[in-house]
């Protein structure tokens, strides 16, 4: 465990953030330091301490590499106690030989406006008096440096100082980075410890910098469709135990019938003139049971996402036409009006005939069925705006809300007590996932007084 924790440790982006400080800080040492070398190689002969325009006088008043000055453009006067030019050390560019107090001030001012600055100098062993004397525009003043010190000033004073403020900076930035970073990465850490857990519902929600804001939002989006999709799967496992529980009583009840009714005839209690009727009771039994598995069988096989249609394009009008003239008899024999509104003009679609048979057929046997109280049943085929419209209507009393909003569902019946009439409560099933194959869709909606299936399609 505590190996872990240390591997955490070295993998720790602060650990890195920390050592990337300290490799910048060596590096910016090192190059320092490299500029002062050279500086003091090509300008100060090897000592870092001539760098200093004043520097060319040493203590006992002794003009030292007076070469120096010239590298510059500068040279050295001596002066008497009247600060008279007594001695000229370099090539002298100006006709000045003699100096008043006011002209050594005004020389000597480090942001003067004559042309020339002058660095005056009086070694403290010497009663010597000495100006250095340069161009303006080539020497920098620096104000902070007493002229009397310099001589004195020891450079590595400088790095005892200047290291152990750049890790105090180090460090301290470090710890900002740290409190500013380590927030809104734990908030993150732990979203995803809790959607780790199970718990499709979490979100993260902090206030921070751009970047952790789009991390934020792309693990709220992810979230949000892992939540989705756990509740469709959670929906289509439901709708699937309960597809199992209603195949599993609409097959025990005529398979109950069937063995009652076999059992009987092997222990010959089916008197001789009913015994016909009894092979006849078993036959529609069987024939229930088929329908019911070969629609189960049809259902899923259509699910399925490789399932693929025989698509051909046709004039939906014709086709139609041909369709109602299949169902006119059965449907005016049971006493119904079937009033049929197809267009003259072509309406073409690509369509699966087989299958969008079976649609309207179902939809048609439905209203047939299931109209109680209406005299009409009719079917009217529209088009607009690149979509086809076909309502399968019917005069009956309308659908129960609360089932209406399950009616396309497999096992999806009206009828309450669940009377075995024929049929298996998987047609409408059947024909939504026919419709959505062709990338259309089926609805049902009262329009005044009449019950309306209705077909969308895309030409």
């Amino acid at each position: 465990m505590r190996k872990n924790n240390i591997l955490k440790i070295k993998k720790s982006i602060f650990t890195k953030l920390i050592g990337s400080f300290l490799l910048y800080a060596v590096v910016l040492i090192l190059t320092f330091l490299f500029c002062l070398w050279l500086e003091a190689i090509f300008i100060g002969k090897g000592r870092v301490e001539r760098i200093h325009p004043g520097n060319v006088i040493d203590e006992k008043g002794n003009v030292v590499h007076s070469d120096i000055a010239g590298k510059i453009g500068g040279w050295v006067e001596e002066l008497d106690e009247n600060y008279h030019v007594i001695h000229v050390y370099g090539e002298k560019l100006t006709d000045k030989a003699v100096y008043s107090t006011d002209d050594i001030l005004k020389l000597t001012a480090a942001f003067g406006t004559g042309e020339y600055i002058g660095f005056f100098v009086q070694p403290e062993n010497s009663q010597k008096k000495f100006l250095c004397i340069y161009e303006r525009s080539i020497v920098e003043p620096d104000v902070t440096i007493h002229l009397d010190d310099v001589g004195k000033f020891k450079t590595p004073k400088l790095f005892y100082i200047f290291i152990p403020l750049c890790v105090i900076e180090i460090v301290l930035i470090s710890l900002y980075l740290k409190k500013k970073l380590k927030k809104p990465l734990s908030k993150i850490i732990e979203g995803m410890e809790d959607l780790k857990s199970g718990n499709s519902g979490a979100r993260i929600d902090i206030a921070s910098e751009a970047e952790f804001e789009e991390i934020v939002e792309t693990f709220n989006i992810m979230a949000e469709q892992i939540e989705k999709e756990k509740a469709e799967k959670e929906r289509l496992t439901q709708n699937k135990n309960q597809m199992l529980l209603e195949l599993s009583h609409d097959i025990k009840t005529p398979v109950a019938t069937i063995k009652s009714y076999v059992n009987a005839l092997e222990a010959g209690l089916v008197p001789t003139e009913k015994v016909n009727g009894t092979y006849r009771i078993i036959d529609a039994k069987v024939n229930r049971v088929q329908k019911l598995t070969d629609d189960m069988f049809m259902m899923l096989k259509m699910d399925h996402p490789d399932y693929r249609l025989n698509l051909e394009v046709v004039n939906v009008c014709e086709y139609l036409r041909r369709l109602c003239a299949e169902y006119y008899d059965e449907i005016t024999e049971a006493g119904f009006n079937f009033a049929i509104d197809i267009p003259e003009t072509e309406i073409k679609a690509q369509i699966d005939t087989n299958l969008f048979s079976r649609v309207v057929g179902n939809l048609l046997s439905n209203a047939k069925k299931y109209n109680k109280s209406g005299k009409v049943i009719s079917i009217k085929l529209t088009s607009e705006n690149k979509q086809m419209y076909l309502a399968v209507c019917d005069d009956g009393n309308e659908i129960d809300r609360t089932f209406a909003q399950q009616i396309f569902n497999a096992f999806s019946r009206g009828d309450k007590a669940r009377k075995t009439d024929g049929g298996t409560g998987l047609g409408l099933a059947i024909s939504r996932i026919i419709i959505e194959k062709h990338g259309g869709s089926i609805n049902y909606f009262r329009n005044k007084e009449t019950n309306v299936f209705e077909i969308i399609l895309h030409l």
